[in-house]
């Protein structure tokens, strides 16, 4: 690997042509800047230093790596729904190396997998990694959008505490009513426990389909520019869904603890 490497991943963008096209002029001044100080009369250094852009875009279950960026922006126009966006920098040298020597450039763009967008810049010359990493980074943080307040590392912990609370709450509910019927010693707890099991079975599905509810409406990166008014949607059904669980929590809540005083008179 190239002796000196940068990256970061990036998170809670949207994505246009026009943003697309400007971090392809970005890369292309940087080719231009590396390319111009190469002789071509010396063949294999020209070769071997010789910055080539690429582009891969994969998108209603079908990919092409291109390189006419032209093409790239025609099928992200035609597509129906776009799935990755890659653009590659490289050296003749990282090429033929599989980047374990040379200058290369890679920025992923991937609306399913979040951890699958990432800036990485890697060379042996250090300040060529920390001038391009920059400023690409730069040029990227343009077009952040306000997902941020959905998608950070504090949601998955709410609502594991929210389902948490509200799957006990309704298994208390639950044993409440359902003891008085059972014939057994201690049928409290043991109609809270069952219903608390099957619950806890449950959950792990219903976050699989939160996740994916949270993807969609509030995705890592999205190729198409958000207009105010849909994030206004957004925000009115993440609203709705919020005050809904609320609700339903203070009704259980408040059942249970009228349920738990008429046992404590009783």
């Amino acid at each position: 690997m190239s002796q000196f490497l940068r990256d970061e991943y990036l998170k809670n963008l949207n994505l246009d042509d026009k943003a697309l096209t400007k971090i392809k002029e970005d890369l292309d001044a940087i080719a231009d800047r590396a390319n111009k100080n190469l002789s071509p009369t010396n063949e294999e250094e020209f070769k071997k230093k010789y910055l080539i852009a690429s582009y891969i875009i994969r998108f209603d279950n079908k990919g092409f790596r291109l390189y006419d960026f032209n093409k790239v922006l025609k099928y992200f126009e035609d597509a129906h729904r776009i799935e990755r966006v890659i653009f590659v920098l490289e050296t003749g040298q990282a090429l033929l190396s599989n980047r374990l020597t040379g200058d290369s450039i890679e920025i992923r763009f991937d609306a399913k997998d979040a951890n699958n967008c990432i800036l990485l810049v890697q060379s042996d010359d250090d300040n060529w990694v920390d001038s391009n990493f920059l400023k690409l980074k730069e040029r990227i943080s343009r077009y952040k959008n306000r997902n941020f307040i959905i998608r950070n590392r504090w949601t998955p912990i709410i609502i594991q505490l929210s389902g948490v609370t509200f799957g006990f709450l309704v298994s208390l509910w639950l044993a409440i009513k359902i003891s008085p019927k059972l014939q057994i010693d201690n049928s409290l707890a043991f109609a809270f426990v069952i219903a608390f099991l099957i619950f806890s079975n449950l959950w792990t599905f219903i976050l699989v389909a939160i996740g994916r509810c949270l993807d969609f409406y509030w995705p890592n990166v999205s190729f198409r520019r958000i207009e105010g008014i849909h994030w206004l949607i957004k925000a009115l059904i993440s609203t709705a869904l919020i005050s809904t669980f609320l609700y339903l929590l203070n009704r259980i809540f408040f059942q249970i603890v009228n349920m738990l005083k008429s046992l404590w008179k009783g």
